[in-house]
């Protein structure tokens, strides 16, 4: 009967995420499976013209096409699902659901993209509530999982640009109201930038006047972000058309007549959708075209002409609230190092979780693995399989049970230590026994156990 179950249970699984789509003739689908080494995401504008098509159930969905190195992806929004490309014949592209996400309706509107061949969401709303999460997808276990972030700053994707050399997003965040209290937020329009290497959240200013009555009144047509110039081309309507610095915070009029009127469309709603641009080369589909072959039109700045106002206006705080948080900070830190000192004891558990080092990525059962391993580890005994499985509570399983669970279990922990630390490090390293060598001992190195534990 168990055997039964466990075969209905994996087949449920393999059925819930192993969906195979063919799709012929899609000219954006097939020219971006072949940009091997590039980092591409492209937001597609209108739910009605999707990249791909899936089940009936999500045709009101947008989508959103990521390429790394790993592969490209459709993201359907606000579902948590993950189409990857498996092959391509001729001009047929098969596409393969790869996440296992059980439940949807919310992160919609997020900004997707890829960094380090990982990819990830940031922000969007659903269920009531805008949030600013940092999530990444794990292929090998075929989930989202979360990144602690120092502020949680609610955002959509109404406008944002990656700034892939320093590993830096930035973005717009509009006025919010939270529905469970109808009260607001924000009221302002604010641009912040999100460090991804110490994922720290940082307010730059307002947006500048000048182009507040350009978002509240028009709104953003459509947008696309331009590596090659190191900006973003906003296309409010047909006169009001954008290049946004927000590295160096200027801002430009478009004057190529090419560029405004394949931007913003002509009579007959035209459009341009799902684009993209490499090398000075802006890449687009049009509305009408259900095959979706790729028309395009060069840019530089040229097109452009500078205006003598800064994209927004740079937060300015008074001097002396930074001389009382300084002095705050450090009167804090004396106190903390006198005290440890004194007492000559560590703090308690619940208190050492610091989300900036790391710790707040493991849940207690791993971080309570990763002690128990690393102090055998410190004062040289040996760490069994024995140890594991009753440090997880594996041992009145099977041994199949056990190998299986303690093997993802492991498996698990190092993913994530690379995923925060940015290394390719194990932290749990299995040895095999000097005096039996068909025995194993696990291990943590001090380096990696002091990075993990936060010590």
């Amino acid at each position: 009967m168990r055997v039964r179950l466990l075969i209905t249970f994996l087949l449920l699984i393999n059925i819930g995420f192993s969906q195979e789509y063919s799709f012929y003739g899609n000219g954006i689908i097939n020219r971006l499976f072949d940009e091997n080494n590039r980092e591409i995401a492209i937001k597609n504008l209108g739910k009605s013209q999707q990249l791909i098509k899936i089940e009936n159930s999500f045709e009101g969905y947008g989508q959103f096409f990521v390429r790394n190195k790993t592969g490209s992806y459709i993201l359907v929004d606000g579902t948590g699902r993950v189409y990857k490309a498996i092959s391509k014949s001729n001009d047929t592209v098969k596409y393969n659901r790869i996440d296992s996400t059980h439940f949807y309706g919310y992160n919609g509107g997020a900004i997707n993209f890829t960094y380090h061949d990982t990819i990830f969401s940031f922000g969007g709303g659903g269920f009531w509530r805008i949030g600013g999460q940092l999530r990444y997808y794990s292929e090998k276990y075929h989930e989202w999982d979360i990144l602690p972030i120092n502020e949680e700053v609610p955002t959509t994707n109404t406008l944002w640009y990656f700034d892939t050399l320093n590993s830096e997003i930035y973005y717009l965040q509009i006025p919010i109201t939270n529905p469970a209290t109808n009260s607001s937020i924000t009221k302002s329009y604010s641009i912040f930038k999100l460090n991804l290497k110490s994922r720290t959240n940082k307010k730059l200013g307002e947006i500048n006047k000048y182009f507040i009555d350009q978002f509240f009144y028009k709104e953003i047509y459509s947008y696309v972000q331009l590596p090659s110039l190191k900006a973003v081309l906003v296309n409010f309507n047909g006169t009001n058309q954008y290049l946004f610095d927000f590295i160096n915070n200027k801002s430009y009029k478009l004057v190529s007549g090419d560029i405004q009127k394949a931007f913003y469309g002509n009579s007959k709603n035209i459009s341009a959708t799902n684009s993209f641009e490499i090398n000075n080369w802006i890449y687009f589909t049009r509305s009408n075209d259900p095959t979706m072959q790729l028309d395009s039109v060069k840019i530089t700045m040229a097109d452009f002409t500078p205006m003598n106002t800064g994209f927004y206006e740079p937060g300015r705080e008074n001097e002396w609230k930074y001389g009382i948080t300084t002095i705050g900070i450090l009167t804090i830190g004396g106190i903390i190092f006198f005290v440890r000192r004194r007492n000559k004891i560590r703090t308690k558990k619940e208190n050492q979780v610091d989300e900036t080092n790391g710790i707040g990525d493991f849940k207690s059962i791993e971080l309570d693995l990763i002690e128990k391993i690393y102090k055998s580890t410190v004062e040289g005994k040996n760490f069994s399989v024995e140890d594991i499985n009753a440090a997880i509570g594996l041992s009145k399983k099977s041994l199949e049970i056990q190998k299986k669970i303690r093997t993802e279990t492991i498996n698990r922990i190092n993913h994530r230590f690379k995923i925060i630390f940015n290394t390719e490090d194990e932290l749990i390293e299995r040895i095999r026994l000097e005096e039996d060598r068909r025995y194993y001992k696990y291990i943590i190195s001090e380096e990696n156990g002091k990075k993990a534990l936060g010590i």
